[in-house]
């Protein structure tokens, strides 16, 4: 199975709440940072690295509809909220 990148998250804790609310549709997930678990599994504070969530290649398109209701595309030059 290939997993491709569907976002990145300031902490493990932001990504895997996510990733979690796929299972439910039995989507699997990973998550992937060279930062995550560098201060111990348990940080859960910003990552000092972009922390990626990554699913199927295959359910990319399902997965982005299905959290299309909790955040949607950015407009073209707009910022993400809180990095202003």
């Amino acid at each position: 199975m290939k997993f491709v990148e569907l976002a990145t998250f300031d902490s493990r804790l932001e990504a895997e709440t996510i990733g979690h609310a796929l299972d439910q549709y039995e989507i699997p997930f990973l998550v992937q940072s060279a930062g995550v678990g560098m201060f111990g599994m348990g940080m859960m504070g910003k990552s000092p690295v972009p922390v990626k969530l990554c699913v199927p290649d295959n359910r990319l398109d399902e997965v982005k509809e299905l959290l299309s209701c909790v955040a949607g595309p950015l407009e073209e030059g707009e910022e993400p909220p809180g990095d202003g």
